[in-house]
């Protein structure tokens, strides 16, 4: 006779002690990350295959087991590690699971910026400006963006929350049009001694948005008609963005 195969499921033990790596995992994991299938895995699905191999070190260490290979789909790349401890973690109620990183909140708001976060400017070409300066996150739980408010006050930043986007609108992303089912809400810092706090205390771990921090830093402390030459010799439009020209990333 012949018996169905048994699923074969990984089991590891990770350390979920307090720590900068876990805390980074979680607040990336909030931002990008998903549970996925009955196996309860912790699956993230990114464009940016650095920040996607990043991660995926950091979860790996956290397993005690070597970094898995990214998968492909389009334009995303994948991984996911099968386990049901990390998975029942990173979706624990919000209340508890940052409470678990009292100590190292600036790596936890470090993980959920390099997941969903950014630095922008306004730029003027006709008057040959650069202005409206921030640092920002998006999201649709806007418990994440009050939590995140919350420890901003911690670090003596002050921010604005905000709906941005109702459900139903339509949106474009890399050339598609999808219908959004939910609401945006954006977590905005502006001004430069809220910008300047933030990358001090906070920052970005990702090498592009943190070139960009450090960008909008130093055109801050800049004269006003210094600004827009500054910005100019160093960033070009593609599209509807502004690209570093010694990147790809936009700004």
């Amino acid at each position: 006779m012949r018996g169905e195969k048994p699923k074969r499921v990984h089991r590891y033990e990770p350390d979920l002690s307090p720590g900068k790596d876990l805390a980074y995992v979680a607040g990336f994991y909030l931002g990008d990350g998903k549970d996925a299938g009955d196996e309860h895995k912790v699956r993230f699905e990114l464009a940016d295959k650095e920040q996607l191999e990043h991660v995926g070190g950091l979860v790996a260490k956290i397993l005690g087991r070597e970094a898995k290979p990214l998968g492909r789909d389009g334009t995303f790349f994948i991984v996911d590690y099968d386990s049901v401890i990390l998975s029942v973690f990173l979706n624990q109620p919000l209340e508890r699971l940052v409470a678990h990183f009292r100590g190292f909140e600036s790596d936890f708001l470090r993980g959920f910026f390099d997941a969903e976060g950014y630095a922008s400017c306004s730029v003027d070409s006709k008057k040959m400006t650069v202005s409206k300066f921030c640092v920002g996150v998006a999201n649709t739980q806007l418990t994440y963006l009050q939590s995140v408010k919350t420890i901003f006050e911690q670090f003596a930043i002050r921010s604005v929350l905000r709906r941005t986007n109702k459900a139903g609108e339509s949106m474009t992303i890399r050339g598609r049009t999808w219908i959004r089912r939910n609401d945006v809400y954006h977590l905005v810092v502006t001004g430069g001694v809220g910008i300047k706090t933030f990358r001090k205390t906070v920052g970005f771990h990702n090498p592009a948005k943190a070139q960009k921090l450090k960008d909008l830093v130093r055109l801050i402390g800049m004269r006003p008609d210094e600004r827009y030459v500054w910005f100019q010799t160093r960033y070009e439009r593609r599209g509807r963005k502004w690209v570093r020209i010694d990147e790809s990333s936009p700004i």
